[in-house]
């Protein structure tokens, strides 16, 4: 037999590890980040949201996220510094960091017309599309499943 296998780590719980990864509507030509969104393990009440750039190129220094809500800015710092590894021939760079959200973020996200995405790095910003009503990214479809098992009294229509 020859060939790669990868199993999975039956060592690890894996809902433990959890979350849902979407990729935003990017242009052919265009870098195109991935964000991993999940409740946050220690504190139930905000989202964990890492930002992930992969790059045939360059490192990015990964400075801020701001979420462009109709005519609202909302704009996060990373929790620590940009994570940078060599991944593999096809992905050579990849650089990473995390972001802490309330969880009230989700209400914005709920009852929005159009949502940007804009990424500070040190080589500039990143600005794509999560939601117009003609083109819904996937991560915006992961926003919606986290929206889903928000708490129902709390849930503004």
């Amino acid at each position: 037999m020859s060939g790669c296998a990868t199993l999975p780590d039956s060592s690890a719980n894996s809902t433990d590890n959890l979350a849902t990864a979407g990729s935003l509507n990017c242009k052919a030509n265009e870098l195109c980040p991935n964000v991993f969104v999940e409740w946050d393990k220690q504190h139930k009440e905000q989202l964990r949201v890492e930002t992930v750039l992969n790059s045939s190129y360059d490192y990015y220094d990964i400075k801020s996220l701001t979420f462009l809500i109709d005519d609202k800015t909302f704009t996060y710092q990373p929790v620590g510094p940009t994570q940078q590894k060599d991944i593999n021939r096809l992905i050579p760079r990849r650089s990473s960091n995390s972001f802490i959200l309330p969880s009230t973020f989700l209400y914005e996200l709920k009852k929005a017309k159009n949502v940007e995405l804009s990424i500070e790095t040190d080589k500039g910003n990143i600005k794509r599309s999560v939601y117009t009503s003609s083109q819904q990214s996937m991560l915006y479809h992961n926003f919606i499943k986290l929206i889903a098992t928000l708490p129902l009294q709390q849930n503004k229509s």
